[in-house]
């Protein structure tokens, strides 16, 4: 695994780099992350979640490099909100050979030209990269009912959109520092995002949420957790009591 640079991309495992960009949180002066990962097996690839336009060829410039001259064979948007599937046009026309997969019951409505392009999946189902069948996982913490999360059996990555986001407002030297490499977030800063960006946190208890939650990631053993805003996070055991917390409404 590549070593801190402080700034974007960073190689997390073999394989799989970290890209995206950074821009201005709600906490003033400060930076939150819009991250998106490049998956490559031994014959085929891919993106999990576009990116947000603003990275558009930040994400671009990265994604070049670290195919070096392979072909991009999946995108993989993991909802239908800007950060997350905001550059899905863009990619399908720079990658004219790349399917768009995931949940994407409404996108012929969004892209109709580009329906041929599209492969809708359920949680449960794989795809295969060669050497490692991707797995499309069912979410507990979801965003929209469009959600899906993933995980990588090589790496053992679980990919997890806007779930479990380590975030912590930080500055340009820290965009790509891990989890344990940072100070622990904030729980009040946890609860403020996912009120955000879930939405129903403020609303409801997440007790049977949170089963559920432990129960996956018994069934998986990640060795990381990859979301979109917030440091990657390699130390989840040590940090799940804090994204449990963050889920609860705030007082």
């Amino acid at each position: 695994m590549d070593e801190a640079t402080g700034s974007l991309p960073r190689l997390i495992a073999p394989g799989c780099v970290w890209t995206g960009g950074c821009m201005a949180a709600s906490v003033s002066g400060m930076l939150a992350h819009y991250s998106c990962f490049l998956l490559m097996g031994s014959q085929r690839s891919i993106l999990i979640d576009t990116g947000h336009p603003a990275h558009a060829e930040q994400v671009e410039r990265d994604v070049v490099a670290a195919l070096a001259g392979r072909p991009l064979d999946y995108i993989f948007p993991t909802h239908a909100e800007l950060p997350h599937s905001g550059l899905l046009e863009r990619w399908l026309s720079r990658w004219p050979q790349a399917v768009a997969v995931g949940d994407l019951r409404d996108w012929p409505l969004y892209l109709p030209h580009l329906t041929d392009r599209m492969r809708h999946v359920e949680g449960g189902e794989t795809l295969d990269l060669g050497d490692r069948n991707f797995l499309f996982v069912p979410p507990v913490w979801r965003d929209l009912p469009d959600t899906l999360w993933g995980f990588d059996p090589t790496t053992r990555i679980l990919f997890l959109s806007d779930a479990c986001a380590c975030f912590h407002p930080h500055t340009p030297g820290q965009s790509d520092h891990l989890s344990s490499e940072v100070a622990a977030p904030e729980v009040a800063l946890m609860q403020d995002f996912n009120s955000k960006a879930l939405h129903w946190p403020r609303f409801t208890d997440n007790a049977e949420g949170n089963a559920a939650m432990d129960a996956l990631l018994a069934r998986l053993d990640p060795a990381m957790l990859a979301s979109a805003h917030g440091a990657v996070v390699d130390n989840w055991r040590d940090m799940l009591p804090l994204f449990k917390a963050g889920m609860a409404r705030a007082a």
